[in-house]
Order: structure tokens, then C-alpha cells, then sequence
């Protein structure tokens, strides 16, 4: 890339898989089965006001890649069916970023991606989900 140095966030753009969208229906199908975990990579604050149930908060600024890889790492590549779900406010947005951030550490630690399909993005982001399922 003409010899510039990137940032991981620029790296992570050209060099990962691509995540794979989900839609809020099929994610509020699965999101109580124990092999989908969901990541809300919005703030602490709009998180606090709603989310989806079951999901764990990631600040985007804040998230530790390698340590949610290692944390993840087990459910992704021995659960034939899991799936590491991020989101955001709207779609695309950070959480497409954060997937491929995601799929990034998981090469890096692994030399490898993760499994196909596992790593996925909310497509629409929450505003969607939260208008589709307002309870």
C-alpha cells in the first residue's frame, strides 16, 4: 500500500475475511442459544438504555481484541453452529469494523481465520433490531 504504515483499523480493512450479516430476525431466533454470543460494540451509556438481551458490552474505543479472541476462541471453533455477533447503532458502521478487527487477532493468534460464517454483523445495527423488537 505504497509503503505507508497502517493502522490496525486500516489493516484490518484489507486484509480479514468479511464478516457475515445477520438479520434482526435471525438473530432474535438464536440470540438465547448458548453458541451465539452478541457483542454491542456501541458506548456504555447507550448500551445501559437498551440492548439485546443477552449480549455482552464492548465499547468499541475499548475493546481488547486479542482478550475477546482468547475468550471466544473455544465456542467459535468447536460449536459447529456459533456465531460471534457484533453490533452497532446502524449498519455498516463500527460494528463491520469491529468484526473484521475481531477476525484480524483471531488470525494473528491462530494463523488462521475463524471459521466461516462465525463472525457475523448485525445487518441494520441496533436502531433496526430495537424498531423490528421494541421490547
Amino acid at each position: 500500500m505504497s509503503g505507508r504504515k497502517m493502522s490496525l483499523n486500516t489493516e484490518a480493512l484489507y486484509n480479514s475475511a468479511q464478516p457475515v450479516e445477520i438479520t434482526a430476525e435471525e438473530l432474535h431466533e438464536k440470540v438465547s442459544q448458548p453458541h451465539v454470543t452478541v457483542v454491542d460494540v456501541r458506548t456504555a451509556e447507550e448500551y445501559a438504555r437498551s440492548h439485546v438481551p443477552n449480549s455482552r458490552n464492548e465499547p468499541f474505543q475499548e475493546v481488547n481484541y486479542q482478550a475477546l479472541v482468547e475468550t471466544l476462541q473455544t465456542q467459535i471453533t468447536t460449536e459447529p453452529h456459533a456465531a460471534i455477533v457484533f453490533v452497532s447503532a446502524q449498519s455498516p458502521d463500527v460494528d463491520d469494523l469491529a468484526a473484521r478487527e475481531f477476525i484480524t487477532a483471531f488470525n494473528k493468534a491462530f494463523n488462521r481465520p475463524p471459521p466461516a460464517a462465525s463472525v457475523r454483523v448485525l445487518l441494520g445495527g441496533f436502531s433496526h433490531y430495537k424498531a423490528t423488537y421494541p421490547n
